[in-house]
């Protein structure tokens, strides 16, 4: 198939506009549940809104005035950092206890710090979310809404978008052909199949029908290399917690973290390349895509 950015009634104002108010929606479906502590999957669903809000808007920063962006990332950045902590306890413990339900013999003192080190996040979640920084984030996105933060003037929206999906898929093609299976290079292969589907997003009605069955592969990858991101995170964990003075508790600290780490190892040694075949069937679906370069240069001026 061939692409063609055309000359459309596409409007930034109204393009911008959505994107905000998809993702503030999102953020105020999950904060009660998020501030009261009841649901730990609306911690994540708030998590996830935010981040990929900040994504979006670093995406259409070139349409976006500079001090809005700079200041509304800052905040995204500030929420995604007050959640992460919770989010990352929620999935080391319910990790720790699938790994534990398969040996009864592991020492539990590990899970019960985990438990302890989430408390303590929740906490903090909840002390922020009441707090002024957040509603002020909150006002502002909701503001966004009804008067997007335009820049006076600005590339023609397709192109900017257009030019952004160029960027992410090939950053990504040219990782995955490069990479050698180190941690940092599926950590990095991660990252940018997680921005490319962000933008793939954004960029589905330009793209069409075709968006989805891309965007469904970047999902794939992203949850097998996380599955294996996360079981090193509770590797480290485990490692951490048994070479402390805090882990003596009537065992012998050494044989309960080997216990540990060999279920963990044998935990990430099942289907560690899952992401290869959605990774190959992403590259070809952007290939038929055949996004060419594009000669508009058309700037657009708000009246």
């Amino acid at each position: 198939m061939e692409f063609s950015v055309t000359n459309s009634n596409f409007s930034a104002r109204d393009f911008i506009s959505d994107v905000i108010g998809r993702e503030i929606g999102q953020m105020l479906r999950h904060t009660s549940a998020a501030r009261l502590g009841t649901d730990p999957e609306g911690v994540h669903q708030l998590r996830v809104a935010s981040r990929r809000l900040r994504s979006e808007l670093r995406l259409l920063h070139p349409m976006i005035e500079d001090g809005w962006h700079s200041m509304t990332a800052k905040d995204l950045a500030w929420l995604g950092h007050t959640l992460g902590g919770y989010r990352d306890s929620d999935v080391l413990i319910a990790l720790l206890e699938e790994i534990a339900t398969a040996d009864n013999d592991l020492d539990r003192a590990v899970i019960d710090r985990a438990i302890d080190d989430r408390r303590a996040h929740q906490h903090r979640v909840v002390d922020r979310l009441s707090g002024k920084r957040y509603v002020s984030l909150v006002v502002t996105l909701a503001r966004a809404v009804v008067r997007p933060p335009l820049r006076r003037s600005f590339a023609d929206p397709e192109s900017v978008i257009v030019s952004q999906l160029r960027e992410s898929w090939s950053a990504l093609r040219i990782a995955a052909t490069g990479m050698v299976d180190s941690p940092a290079d599926l950590h990095q292969i991660r990252i940018l199949s997680k921005r490319a589907r962000y933008v793939t997003e954004i960029a589905t009605p330009i793209l069409g029908d075709g968006a989805q069955a891309i965007v469904e592969r970047f999902v794939a990858i992203q949850d097998s290399l996380g599955h294996q991101r996360d079981l090193a995170s509770v590797r480290r964990f485990v490692t951490e917690w048994y070479d402390s003075p805090r882990a003596v508790r009537g065992i012998d600290p050494a044989d309960a973290r080997e216990t540990w780490l060999a279920s963990i190892d044998a935990a990430s040694r099942v289907n560690p390349d899952v992401w290869r075949e959605p990774m190959a069937e992403a590259m070809v679906l952007i290939d038929d895509m055949n996004i060419g370069h594009s000669e508009r240069t058309d700037i657009y001026e708000l009246p």
